[in-house]
């Protein structure tokens, strides 16, 4: 017969057994954030098992050594972990992904306390067949019983589902990399990359690096070049701990690399590397979004350091009219900007001159950006033909608008406005108010959003503007956020770099 000691130890560790995830033992603080989970998949999915009808394995198809791939025979399936954890403040998931037909990193957090799932704002964009970063906020999801609010503070978290879309006649499928649980805010850099080596071949020189520490994960790698004894100049970011240039030409180049993390935190170049060659060049033509980068990456540098210690890091502000201000737009714009929490204000009816009056009132004054979405114009244009200076005022307006948030460190992109109505193929009105607007924000060296350019090169205005020809519809809401998204990883590009 067992003694009362000994029972009471079964029951301790049955208790135990049930009660704790199989991730528990991981729980730990590092550098100033609490990491529930973490995994690069090298070694195991540890905790990660299909949720409904789902096939997941190793693969070397990855950031690095392995990752999880999940292919999904269900409509709802996807992978799912195991977790227990208790608070939604001030937590975090950050992790790599790529899609097949899973479009967006659809997910779900189950609050056993509350009794129902919880899930982002907005869907992170998965582009086909591409590594992408993704950062959820989970203190800013909502629960799925309803439409509006946040989730409450005392929650008690058992798992993370994905879930897919239905498969049909085609894969579903989805790959996670570098994945990680934490609670905090991250303030501390990745650490020094080792190892850097250069090997030359006809076609170019290939890099690679060891993967650096970082108590959450690197997010992306920063490259920097001299040619010839010249100044280093940045020429690419990878999320891969390898880069090949194929744009070499001939002569002694140096390269250094350095890491950047989910949360924006730059750390210190490496070691530089030496090599010298004669290579077959490969030359591309900048595009219009290049071209705009080279003129305003100093400015927008210069303007973002000013802000430092002083704005909201890692907070997108949208301002702007009507057209900013439905409840999906602003959760389309986070979900193609990926690692950013997003906060729409806009006003319906307002024009120009009242965005430049209340700049400080409305947003300056109250949540303190680090990016802010710039969009005014289209209820002074209102689809009428105006003198060139009737333009300008507005424009002028806009700019003003401009480097007013400049002035309190907020880097500001400018949106050019979206067509109107049907009968007129080209636009006019708002096409020549954004022509003046584009030169005057060059002029000015601020970088530009072509949204009006990126519907109309999309198709049938009817998919993306709403019948009464001035608002758009959701589809035409993503086409917007994929505009701003594209300007916004040119920025992105400026600013994560070092002298």
């Amino acid at each position: 017969m067992l003694n009362r000691m000994m029972i009471f130890f079964i029951l301790l560790n049955i208790f135990f057994m049930t009660s704790c995830s199989a991730n528990s033992d991981d729980i730990h603080k590092e550098e100033g954030i609490t990491i529930y989970y973490k995994n690069d998949f090298d070694k195991s999915q540890k905790g990660f098992h299909g949720s409904r009808k789902v096939s997941e394995k190793l693969v070397d198809d990855s950031i690095s050594g392995k990752a999880l791939l999940s292919i999904c025979k269900k409509k709802w399936a996807g992978p799912m972990l195991d977790l227990d954890i208790k608070g939604s403040k001030n937590l975090k998931i950050a992790f790599m992904a790529k899609g097949e037909n899973f479009k967006a990193a659809t997910l779900n957090m189950f609050d056993k306390k509350a009794n129902d799932n919880t899930t982002p704002y907005g869907y992170r964009f998965l582009p086909d067949d591409t590594w992408v970063p993704v950062l959820y906020y989970v203190d800013l999801f909502r629960y799925n019983s309803k439409n509006s609010g946040h989730i409450r503070n005392d929650t008690h978290f058992t798992n993370i589902r994905f879930w897919g879309p239905e498969p049909k006649d085609q894969d579903v499928k989805i790959i996670l990399d570098n994945f990680v649980v934490y609670r905090g805010d991250d303030r501390a850099a990745p650490s020094k990359i080792q190892g850097l080596h250069a090997e030359a071949n006809k076609d170019g020189v290939m890099l690679k690096w060891k993967v650096p520490h970082d108590n959450a994960y690197p997010m992306v790698y920063v490259i920097s070049r001299s040619h010839n004894g010249e100044k280093f100049k940045k020429i690419a970011e990878t999320y891969h701990p390898y880069y090949f240039d194929r744009t070499v030409e001939g002569g002694t180049y140096k390269y250094r690399v350095l890491a950047c993390d989910f949360q924006n935190n730059i750390g210190e170049w490496s070691t530089e590397v030496e090599i010298k060659g004669k290579f077959k060049s490969i030359k591309s033509k900048p595009n219009i979004l290049t071209k705009d980068r080279v003129n305003y990456a100093r400015h927008i540098m210069e303007v973002h350091e000013r802000g430092r210690g002083k704005v909201n890091k890692g907070l997108v502000v949208m301002y702007g009219d009507s057209l900013t201000g439905p409840t999906l737009y602003p959760r389309f714009v986070a979900g193609a900007l990926g690692i950013y929490r997003v906060k729409a204000y806009g006003y319906a009816g307002m024009r120009s001159g009242w965005g430049k009056k209340n700049l400080y009132k409305k947003i300056l004054n109250k949540v303190k950006p680090e990016f802010m979405l710039l969009m005014f114009g289209t209820n002074d244009v209102r689809g009428k033909v105006r003198e060139k200076e009737v333009y300008m005022e507005w424009v002028d307006n806009v700019i003003a608008t401009a480097k007013r948030a400049e002035l309190q460190g907020v880097v500001v992109i400018i949106g050019t406005i979206p067509p109107r109505g049907f009968k007129d193929p080209l636009s006019f009105p708002e096409a020549s108010f954004n022509k003046l607007l584009i030169e005057e924000a060059r002029k000015n060296k601020i970088p530009v959003a072509y949204v009006f350019k990126e519907i109309q090169n999309s198709g049938d205005r009817h998919k993306f503007i709403w019948k009464d020809g001035v608002h758009w519809t959701s589809k035409g809401m993503e086409v917007a956020a994929r505009a701003w998204a594209k300007t916004f990883k040119q920025v992105e590009f400026v600013l994560r770099d070092r002298p």
